[in-house]
């Protein structure tokens, strides 16, 4: 029902608001039979009828172009004023109401201003030609709608505002999210098949001089492979739910990275592991982050630096959790690049979106190093 009033209310009939056309048809009959009837009589036919057509039709544009039913009932007001007498009719008063009021709620502060002391003056001056005394009260009801009218209009743009910063929000949100599932995906598609890749190679390798020694690979392809589908459809399946639950709860996290330790060394890569905690909780989000910074990690120097050293640590402090992944110098020259990737901008974004940092580089030795500093204050506090 809401929805069609609003659709109704959509509507345009001769290029005007349907509802402020109907509402000028609905004057029009009144004032016109009010004329032609003599009730009350105002005046010759010939005058009255011409300022009642043109008064009540001019409402057809009281939002279209507000000026326009001001002007018309200020002409013929002091038309009808002039030739006869002031028009005091119901249905005039209702027109004059109408167009103070549309004028002042669609029209700019000052320009409905300047209309509302334009018209209340000429309703005094008609009032004085008629020699009438009901000064008072055409400034009490005039000048309160001109206020009504105001009040409107601030309210519509209270609305309208806020109804902009909620379209502004959700969008910031969906792209939030966007950049969070394309990070996630990163993650994990980036080191699942640069295991796989590696593994795949020595498979290949092994098959031409030893064939039982490609059996280890290929389980390794398999595991891995398993893996991140598994990865991928735990992503799916928040994807489809509608909680609001913070990413991180059923995610992998710091006693998870031994498996990408133990996957990393079954791919050549020589990793050592320190890891030092307290007994105090580490937060969903830095869990995560902590997990995937390290993956991160892991799959550039297996993709960067093929079969250099690296050390991961994590240690614990009392208001930060620290991930260090150093990686040593190539003993080879690295492989070309196929890209410049996402992969540390990525990690970047994890950091600052909970509040901490990330720091990328290479080291004195010629090795590089990643160092996180996550909060663990709270999930949050940080603008990526």
């Amino acid at each position: 029902m809401r929805r069609a009033f609003a659709r109704w209310r959509r509507r345009t009939l001769w290029g005007l608001p349907a509802p402020d056309v109907l509402l000028a048809l609905a004057l029009f009959a009144v004032a016109v039979a009010s004329v032609v009837t003599g009730n009350p009589d105002e005046g010759p036919l010939a005058l009255t009828l011409p300022v009642a057509v043109s008064s009540t039709l001019a409402v057809a544009w009281r939002r279209h172009a507000p000026l326009v039913p001001v002007a018309v009932v200020i002409v013929a007001g002091l038309v009808q004023t002039l030739l006869s007498t002031f028009p005091g009719s119901l249905w005039s008063l209702v027109v004059d109401v109408v167009a103070l009021y549309s004028a002042a709620a669609y029209l700019s502060e000052g320009v409905a201003a300047i209309a509302g002391a334009v018209f209340v003056a000429a309703l005094l001056a008609q009032e004085r030609l008629d020699n009438g005394v009901d000064y008072v009260f055409i400034l009490l009801l005039f000048g309160g709608v001109w206020l009504l009218g105001r009040a409107s209009a601030q309210w519509r743009g209270r609305v309208t505002a806020a109804e902009r910063r909620q379209r502004e929000a959700a969008r910031l949100a969906v792209a939030e999210e966007r950049v969070r599932i394309a990070r996630d995906l990163h993650d994990v598609v980036a080191h699942s098949l640069s295991v796989i890749a590696v593994q795949s190679d020595a498979a290949e390798a092994a098959l031409g001089t030893a064939p039982e020694r490609a059996l280890a690979p290929v389980r390794a392809v398999r595991a891995t492979a398993r893996e991140a589908l598994t990865d991928i459809r735990r992503m799916l399946e928040v994807l489809r739910t509608d909680d609001d639950e913070r990413p991180g709860v059923d995610s992998p996290g710091v006693s998870a990275i031994s498996g990408l330790v133990d996957a990393a060394r079954g791919a050549g890569t020589p990793v050592t592991l320190e890891v030092r905690l307290t007994t105090a909780p580490v937060p969903p989000g830095v869990d995560l982050a902590a997990y995937r910074i390290v993956q991160e990690s892991l799959t550039n120097a297996r993709r960067h630096v093929p079969g250099a050293a690296v050390t991961v640590a994590i240690v614990q402090r009392a208001r930060a959790l620290e991930v260090t992944v150093t990686s040593a110098a190539a003993s080879t020259p690295p492989p070309a690049s196929t890209g410049d990737g996402y992969g540390i901008s990525g990690m970047r974004e994890r950091a600052i979106s909970l509040g901490g940092r990330l720091d990328a580089g290479p080291t004195a030795e010629g090795g590089f190093v990643v160092h996180a500093t996550l909060p663990l204050s709270g999930d949050g506090g940080g603008a990526p």
